[in-house]
């Protein structure tokens, strides 16, 4: 059997991890030039960090600038030196490669962009400093990972000052675009030398990983769905080869730096779902599911519960996303794995109840009513009888609301989201970035599904008025299709009245039962939509072209 960590086996790694890049890396020029590592005097005033690091100290306080610029603890001005380092710090604060790199200004000033600024768009709610912290830390001591998130920056600086309305597709040509494709390519090159002929550490694996995430979200930024697919596919793939959702219950702080990391790969692979089947064949995408352990323990935090919902999340949009139960219904199989996702999500309500108990006041008021909306969706899904078909929908009104209403609470948004004429409110319409899944797809698909007009109409609000993009999902692209779907199922309101069969609000021979999502090339997908009198007629659905700004 071969060793997963073998230099060979690691080429492979590398192979499928870089797969997606050679066109982009074939634009770049490279200079050959080595750098240059200028003297610095020793400091002897400075904090205790930068006189153990024996560079200078700008000696603001109470904390000095050289450390929280780039991620250090400021140890302070006491002349008592400090004590040991942590576990992690041990790692990291050995010769640093910002040494090394601290004398290139733009790639400097790139990097504290991305401390400043970028790091609160990647967080999200459940991250507990792995962005802000140890991944920043980790960063001096691993090329790629410093690359990689000085390219992002360079992009997400792009992505927020772009002046182009949001009704139309941006242009992907600047200075900042340039310089992250220089930073890409040395991001590769680096990931290549970690990945040849060594073992790989644990650390190593988590900083392969979280690099892979910045390819992701450096595609995302982009529009580029082709690439971030495959990014996605990469990191799904190294996840299960190295077994790394098999953990103890001795939780490090690395383990919950790989919850975070379980946590996006899952809900980016949910995201992906509806386009596997017509990409699957191109990218041979995992069938492999995460498996935690079983546990009846109460979670020991938020984000220990959210990597367990996301799991079983994914396990039922891989049953929602498979396009024969639309013709044809669910199968044995289908019907068993159905009862499965259930059968988990009620022993995922004990554990949270029993956490909750411990702590009624958790951390995060906001991550726990996500985790209520991600919930409920997954029960709306699988407690529905498919053969009512889409007028199943209309028994979860209810639920419907209540999403919506905490939606409404997540976005603080600052009138009742069920007010069924509200008014023009004066709101930003810039595109933000999101790494994490929070509002879009919910409001999706309630706007989708839910067919009572005000709940309709208000979370096609909150989509307009509140534009994002959340991993590879696009909220301006789901807002469309939304709008989309309103419009072809509201023609039965005008419709002869023996053309439309029974249905509250829409009728359900007018409603939509079948969306198809086609990628048409990198920045711009296709969305067919199938209503039942089309399936029962064998007549086509109707395109919805959507280009990502």
């Amino acid at each position: 059997m071969r060793n997963p960590q073998s230099p060979k086996n690691n080429t492979h790694l590398t192979n499928s991890l870089i797969g997606g890049l050679k066109e982009s890396n074939s634009r770049l020029n490279r200079s050959g030039k080595a750098r240059i590592r200028h003297w610095a005097p020793k400091v002897k005033t400075g904090c205790m960090t930068c006189r153990i690091r024996r560079v200078k100290c700008d000696e603001t306080k109470p904390v000095c600038q050289r450390c929280s610029s780039t991620g250090r603890k400021c140890d302070g001005y006491n002349s008592v030196p400090p004590g040991p380092p942590t576990t992690v710090l041990s790692v990291v604060q050995m010769p640093s490669y910002w040494e090394v790199v601290s004398s290139n200004p733009v790639e400097t000033e790139s990097f504290r962009f991305f401390h400043s600024v970028t790091i609160p768009t990647l967080a999200g709610f459940f991250d507990q400093g792995r962005w802000a912290r140890r991944l920043l830390q980790m960063s001096h001591r691993y090329p790629a990972l410093w690359h990689a998130m000085t390219a992002v920056a360079c992009i997400h600086r792009d992505f927020i000052a772009n002046s182009t309305p949001i009704t139309m597709s941006r242009m992907q040509d600047s200075s900042q675009v340039r310089l992250a494709l220089q930073q890409w390519n040395k991001s590769i090159q680096s990931l290549q030398e970690l990945l040849s002929g060594q073992v790989l550490t644990k650390f190593d694996r988590l900083v392969i990983l979280s690099v892979c995430i910045l390819f992701i979200t450096m595609s995302s930024l982009q529009g580029r769905l082709w690439q971030a697919f495959v990014h996605i596919n990469s990191g799904l793939k190294l996840i299960h080869q190295w077994k790394l959702a098999d953990k103890g219950e001795d939780q490090r702080d690395e383990d919950s730096d790989l919850d975070v990391l379980l946590v996006l790969f899952t809900q980016l692979d949910s995201q992906a779902r509806p386009y596997l089947p017509s990409l699957s064949n191109n990218l041979q995408w995992t069938d492999k599911q995460i498996i935690l352990s079983s546990s009846t323990n109460p979670f020991k935090s938020l984000l220990e519960a959210c990597v367990a919902l996301e799991v079983h999340f994914n396990k039922m949009m891989q049953i929602y996303t498979n396009n024969s139960i639309y013709i044809d219904g669910l199968d044995a199989g289908m019907q068993i794995k159905r009862q499965q996702c259930l059968l988990g999500l009620t022993e995922w309500d004990a554990r949270l109840d029993k956490y909750l108990g411990r702590t009624p006041q958790p951390e995060n008021g906001k991550a726990l009513k996500l985790l209520y909306v991600r919930r409920r969706l997954a029960q709306v899904a699988l407690s529905m009888d498919l053969t009512e078909g889409e007028l199943a929908h209309d028994d979860f009104v209810e639920d419907y609301a209540y999403m919506l209403r905490l939606m409404g609470d997540i976005l603080g948004d600052p009138m009742d989201p069920l007010d069924s004429q509200p008014a023009d409110i004066d709101q930003s319409q810039n595109m933000s970035f999101h790494l994490e899944t929070i509002t879009t797809e919910p409001l999706f698909l309630i706007a989708l599904r839910c067919r009572e007009p005000t709940i309709r109409r208000q979370a096609i609000r909150l989509l307009r008025q509140y534009p994002r993009r959340e991993g590879i999902c696009e909220g301006m692209a789901a807002l469309k299709i939304a709008e989309r779907v309103m419009e072809i199922e509201e023609e039965c309101l005008s419709s002869p009245e023996n053309a439309c069969a029974r249905g509250n609000w829409i009728c359900e021979n007018h409603r939509v039962t079948w969306l198809q999502f086609f990628l048409v090339h990198d920045r711009q997908a296709r969305t067919v939509v199938h209503t039942r009198e089309d399936l029962l007629h064998g007549q086509p659905g109707r395109e919805i072209v959507t280009t990502y700004w």
